[in-house]
């Protein structure tokens, strides 16, 4: 199992972070036409006063060795089921891949707090777990070298999106 946690400035309060973060056309932008994702698709979303949940599936591009790539199949996806705690600000995820749904375990909390007017620094932490005999931590050391490249490119194109 391997957890981590990305803190990373951006140029935006915390208000215009979440706005973007959950904006769709920001989101297909960023999957699709920045990450070169090949596919994302808005499954579902739901909000009540105390919480929004929002399912996602996208189907990445997987940079891994190649018996990683082998195991996984060329055809892996993801679906993203989310919460986000209106109260207190924070996102929890929970990824279920396409392949080996119930030996692959992949969540993330993510949290933005003010840092100076206009800014905030988004924090991210992760846990990645694959259970699988003889591939299981190279796949989570695939897997976390692409969770920390997504999220970085994803506050580097929130930070570009917000100056145009």
């Amino acid at each position: 199992m391997r957890q981590f946690t990305l803190v990373q400035d951006m140029e935006m309060d915390v208000a215009e972070h979440w706005r973007r973060f959950f904006d769709d056309a920001f989101e297909r932008a960023l999957y699709l036409e920045y990450m070169g994702f090949l596919g994302y698709e808005l499954l579902e979303t739901r909000q009540t006063e105390a919480e929004m949940t929002r399912r996602v599936r996208v189907v990445p591009r997987l940079e891994a060795p190649a018996p990683v790539r082998k195991a996984l199949g060329s055809t892996f996806a993801y679906t993203e089921d989310g919460t986000f705690d209106r109260k207190a600000q924070v996102w929890r995820l929970r990824m279920t891949p396409s392949v080996f749904a119930d030996r692959m375990t992949s969540t993330a909390t993510v949290r933005a707090e003010a840092t100076t007017p206009g800014r905030c620094r988004r924090t991210i932490e992760c846990r990645l777990e694959a259970r699988i005999f003889g591939l299981g931590g190279l796949i989570e050391s695939a897997l976390e070298k692409n969770v920390r490249s997504g999220w970085e490119k994803s506050a580097r194109f929130m930070n570009d999106w917000v100056k145009r």
